[in-house]
């Protein structure tokens, strides 16, 4: 975990709740929780028509909580990209995060290349990309390995040096998702992929990068598996899916 930071806990809604008189009444409630955790960052990623009302929710000042947008199109705005929405809209509606590469996301066909210039709409912005990446199966050659490292490389492949403080980094293995907590991913297996990606990043970038990238962990976090895998799986955090759904759960 990177030393003197506080752990970032992203909940991703995903096409949750179904109204926006219910994802409000969540999000106050999360509010409230988020209230008691001073030493936790905390965000909530709603679908793209709830953030402008949940950010007019939070009040003025120092928030407990921020907002994420779950994704964002490749395209500048103004272009015929009928459905699509542009990083500069997703900013104006008071977005502090965006999620890229979800494994939903590519599951639906976006490649490398399309998330590399998602990471680089972003970058031109005050919000943070939270880049995830993962693979699908586990091998005993540890092939996997070069699947993280290909999916960092290609999704990184636009950002700076100076860009390096608005990137979080999500792993998220897909075989994990869904699954029982206690048989998703061990603490120490998760730790030694923590190891591995910040030495790509030392490897690649330099010491100075390397630590100040967090690395979250998303797949079948519980609030029964959460804390094993902060301590010992050593994350900067987690990605949350369907245990952020509900304010008591989440909480």
């Amino acid at each position: 975990m990177i030393k003197n930071k506080k752990p970032l806990i992203i909940g991703n809604w995903k096409m949750n709740p179904s109204s926006l008189v219910e994802a409000k009444k969540r999000f106050l409630l999360i509010k409230k929780s988020a209230l008691k955790y001073k030493n936790i960052d905390i965000v909530v990623c709603p679908p793209y028509p709830f953030i402008p009302v949940l950010t007019g929710s939070l009040g003025k000042g120092k928030q407990p909580l921020a907002v994420g947008s779950q994704d964002v199109s490749v395209f500048d705005e103004g272009q015929s990209k009928t459905g699509d929405v542009g990083v500069k809209m997703i900013e104006s509606t008071g977005s502090k995060y965006v999620i890229i590469g979800h494994s939903e996301r590519r599951a639906m066909g976006e490649t490398g290349q399309t998330i590399a210039l998602k990471v680089q709409q972003v970058l031109k912005t005050n919000m943070k990309a939270v880049i995830c990446v993962g693979e699908k199966e586990r091998d005993v050659d540890g092939g996997y390995l070069e699947i993280i490292k290909a999916q960092l490389k290609e999704a990184l492949q636009h950002v700076t040096r100076a860009d390096f403080q608005k990137v979080i980094i999500a792993y998220e293995p897909v075989w994990a998702i869904g699954r029982k907590d206690n048989v998703a991913l061990t603490s120490y297996d998760l730790h030694q992929m923590v190891v591995y990606i910040k030495k790509f990043f030392k490897e690649t970038w330099g010491e100075t990068i390397a630590s100040i990238v967090p690395v979250l962990y998303g797949g079948s976090v519980t609030g029964d598996n959460a804390e094993d895998i902060i301590v010992n799986g050593e994350v900067d955090g987690l990605l949350v899916g369907r245990a952020s759904f509900e304010a008591a759960t989440f909480a």
